[in-house]
């Protein structure tokens, strides 16, 4: 059961974006970089298998200890939130709260009211681990998003949901968001999770998720090894199509230029 219904068809993949998509997605992430501020500069990369100390959380309470740890490392320890869990019989959202950005076809999404937040949670969250990880990165970078205050005209014609994908692969988690990207375009997670994958969606697709996260890559200093490490097999082929194309991107992270320096 997905949060809320959506008729986003799939596609297959087509790994390498078109020249004019890779365009506005060089410029959207810059964008988004510059709006993150000082948080988005660390070489930060969280892949699959988690670092040491985070384990996927199976249930509410894992998660919110998993989504609090993963705040302290981004500068969001301060950012205070509830979860709240979609089904049956249980009372909805009180008077007030509104989503950010576009709930249809989330099985994990953050509203808000005034100062309050609220992750609303489906069940169906915890049955395939690179949904979970994908949308708590969309969240997280929606929070940064938030975090930092009104956004430059540059994103105002970028989709909310594609901004918070971008921030999130910003903070580090692009290949959580590459491999949730394969799931969406695909509506398949391999069988038997039982989880209505044709009425979940994501903002970017599995090219955009990838080259985006080739962006990033390059961008904090990365080799491509590195980049691909904790990526499924079509992801990892669809960023390794990408890299080449990334390479004229974003302009390196001072600790990426110093790295560089050293072993020229």
């Amino acid at each position: 059961m997905a949060l809320f219904s959506s008729s986003a068809a799939a596609e297959g993949p087509r790994f390498v974006p078109e020249q004019e998509a890779q365009g506005w997605l060089t410029q959207a992430l810059a964008a988004v970089t510059r709006h993150l501020g000082p948080i988005a500069d660390s070489p930060r990369w969280l892949a699959d298998p988690l670092p040491r100390g985070l384990s996927a959380p199976s249930d509410l309470d894992s998660l919110f200890d998993f989504i609090c740890a993963l705040q302290e490392g981004i500068g969001q320890g301060e950012i205070e939130f509830t979860l709240a869990e979609l089904s049956p019989g249980r009372p909805g959202l009180p008077p007030g709260f509104e989503a950010i950005g576009d709930a249809r076809g989330h099985l994990l999404h953050t509203f808000a009211r005034a100062e309050a937040l609220v992750m609303v949670v489906a069940p169906n969250l915890f049955k395939v681990r690179p949904l979970l990880l994908a949308s708590v990165g969309r969240e997280l970078g929606r929070l940064g998003v938030r975090q930092a205050g009104r956004q430059e005209e540059a994103l105002a014609s970028v989709d909310a949901e594609v901004v918070a994908e971008l921030a999130a692969i910003a903070l580090g988690m692009g290949p959580w968001i590459a491999n949730g990207a394969y799931i969406f375009e695909n509506s398949c997670c391999g069988g038997g999770c039982g989880v209505n994958l044709r009425e979940v969606r994501a903002g970017l697709s599995l090219p955009e998720a990838c080259f985006a996260t080739a962006l990033d890559a390059r961008r904090k200093g990365l080799s491509r090894w590195t980049a691909t490490k904790g990526l499924e097999a079509t992801q990892k082929a669809a960023l390794k199509a990408n890299w080449p194309a990334s390479q004229v991107g974003m302009p390196a992270l001072a600790s990426a230029r110093a790295g560089a320096a050293l072993n020229s």
